[in-house]
């Protein structure tokens, strides 16, 4: 689907072709080093607020990790309170969202340096996790193979 919109230039070197990615972006900078970024979100997928959170923030650091990046350099969180809940349970649940996300970013000793909060029909978490890196401190997802060795 996204393959017909020509989106990316062809120097992403998180795919096999060079566009876009569907869950990193691995760019060369004008520096030499390499700039992997991800972005991803959930909704409510458990009853507690504070899981969730935990779950949002390893979805996101997850996609790093998956490129072979050990660190984590920073994280923006991307943060959807519930418009549609009473204001004091919204409050409850935002701020066990966020507690949940922040005490799995600390444990992945990496920091929440930002991001973006909206009201929405549902509460959303999740973020943008970046890594700057040297050549060999990540894995080419396009070249990597499978072997039984």
């Amino acid at each position: 689907m996204l393959a017909d919109l020509g989106l990316g230039d062809g120097f992403n070197l998180g795919t096999a072709d060079g566009r876009i990615a569907l869950d990193s972006s691995v760019r060369k900078t004008r520096q030499g080093h390499y700039c992997i970024s991800t972005t991803d979100f959930f909704f409510p997928l458990v009853d507690s607020p504070y899981l969730q959170g935990r779950i949002g923030a390893a979805n996101v650091l997850s996609d790093l990790y998956s490129e072979g990046v050990k660190h984590c350099d920073f994280v923006l969180m991307l943060l959807a309170a519930c418009r549609d809940m009473p204001e004091n349970e919204r409050t409850i649940c935002t701020k066990e969202m966020v507690r949940g996300f922040k005490d799995a970013c600390d444990e992945a000793e990496t920091a929440i340096t930002g991001g973006q909060t909206v009201l929405n029909p549902w509460p959303i978490i999740g973020g943008v996790a970046t890594s700057v890196v040297a050549e060999g401190e990540f894995v080419r997802s396009g070249k990597s193979h499978f072997s039984h060795e």
